[in-house]
Formats: structure tokens, sequence, C-alpha cells
């Protein structure tokens, strides 16, 4: 098999014609791995415009997904490649997310156990080492006051996870679930600010993008609350438990150092009518 890319989870691979096959690393969630293709179905089946699947495999102790191959570059890419156009890129991300989130999902419909964006986070807060068991039932505490919602999130939209070749592309749903588009937001402007880079990330692009990444954020913010009703503070209330809830990933110890000041400091700003 032809290799073709990687991410921090899984190796991109062609696979016959005009198919590749995402094999994840040995010891990744078969479970997990099953939700991110059942997922697949269902949002294909929405309209919106992600790769077909068309089975799970294993191979060599690895399990993975058949997608249909999909040409075209990444809004990552297409920027660094044409840094004069972040505008326009960044704005058509903020398009492509705000589509997401018009979706509401019925859990009656949709024939799947759709994780639940609030459930989702105080799983991960729960297990984030980094923070003491008082700062993770403060955070839990004012995540459970935040407005519920029933609209298909992505769960870590960013601009490595859309592309662009005849037609837009939404890709690596492993995270989606149905929630607020408030927290989705929260957890691609959190990436904007601290995320880090995949290992392998080539060094001209991890420049460029250190550079571009606060242009990239604000345009992102101001385009995706220009077609929504949502209002900035809606989104900004989500960045404690998104942030907390972020610790748990496989990411590097600096953007974990720099991801527990914040909510640290975010802790110690909740008003106390709240």
């Amino acid at each position: 098999m032809k290799f073709i890319a990687e991410g921090r989870t899984a190796e991109i691979f062609e696979y016959g014609d005009e198919r590749v096959l995402k094999l994840y690393r040995i010891g990744f969630p078969k479970d997990a791995i099953k939700y991110e293709f059942e997922i697949n179905k269902l949002v294909h089946s929405l309209g919106i415009s992600v790769p077909e699947v068309y089975g799970l495999i294993e191979l060599e102790e690895r399990a993975g997904i058949i997608f249909h191959y999909i040409e075209g570059n990444s809004l990552i890419q297409k920027i660094v490649q044409n840094p004069l156009e972040l505008n326009y890129f960044t704005d058509m991300l903020a398009e492509m997310h705000f589509q997401i989130h018009t979706h509401g999902i019925n859990t009656e419909d949709v024939g799947i156990h759709f994780r639940k964006q609030k459930e989702v986070l105080a799983q991960n807060i729960h297990k984030a080492s980094a923070l003491s068991n008082d700062e993770k039932n403060a955070i839990i505490s004012y995540l459970e006051k935040l407005p519920n919602g029933n609209y298909l999130c992505h769960g870590d939209f960013h601009p490595d996870n859309a592309m662009l070749g005849e037609q837009k592309w939404i890709i690596d749903w492993m995270t989606g679930m149905m929630g607020n588009p408030a927290g989705d937001v929260a957890r691609t402007l959190l990436l904007f600010r601290l995320g880090t880079l995949p290992e392998g990330t080539p060094s001209h692009i991890r420049e460029a993008l250190l550079h571009m990444r606060d242009r990239m954020g604000d345009e992102y913010i101001k385009q995706y609350l220009s077609y929504s009703d949502l209002q900035f503070d809606d989104i900004d209330k989500w960045t404690l438990p998104v942030a907390a809830a972020r610790l748990t990933e496989w990411i590097p110890e600096e953007e974990k150092d720099a991801l527990t000041s914040l909510v640290r400091e975010r802790l110690q700003a909740i008003p106390q009518d709240f």
C-alpha cells in the first residue's frame, strides 16, 4: 500500500481504485473506530460533504476504515501556500463550520448512540491528571450550567480537517457529537490560540502557522459570528471546560502547561453568582 499521510492517531494509505485506508495505530480503541465509521455514514446521509465510507478492516493488529478517495489540499496547506489569501480561506473555514451547526440531531432518528457534548467534556475533565479533584468538580459544576444543545458538532474542527479540491470536504469525524455550537466553536478557537501541530509537520508549515495563527483565529471568529446568532461571550463561556477536557489528549507538555494555566486563570474568574 502506498503511504499518503499521517496524524497523531492514524496513517492514510491508498487502497485500490478511488479508495483510501485510514489505519489506526496499534492499541487505538476499536469502539472509537467503529463510532467514526457510523458517524461518517450519518453525516454523509445529512448531505454534508464528507468522504463516503465503505467498511471496517483489520490489518496486522491494526484496525481501519476504508474511505472514498478525495483529491485536494487541507485549508492549512492552502493558507501556507497562499498567505495573502489567509482571510479568504479562513472565511471559508468559518462558513463550513457554521453549516455543520445548522443540522439538528434527533437521537431517536439517527440510529446510533450519538455522543453528547457535555458528557464527553465531563468524562475527559474527570481524567485530567493535571487538575485536582476540587478543580475538576468546580469545572464540571460550571459546565452543567452552560446551555444545552442538540445540534451536530464536529468536536475537533480546524483547518487541517477541512479540504478543498473540486469541492469542499470535512474529514475526521471521530469526535462528532450533538451539543451546543458555542462549545464547538470554542474548541476551534482554542486550537488557533494554543494548539500544537502533529509530530512530523514540515518545519516550514510549522513556522508559517506560528506567525499566522492569531490572525487566523481573529478572522475565523469574526466571520463565524457574522453567520450565527451567537455572541462572542456565548462562545467564550465554553473555554474553561473545553480547555480542561483537552488536557487528556495526546498533546505535547508545552501545550498542556499552557492549557493548565488557562484553566486555572478561568477558574479564578468565574463570577460568584454564575
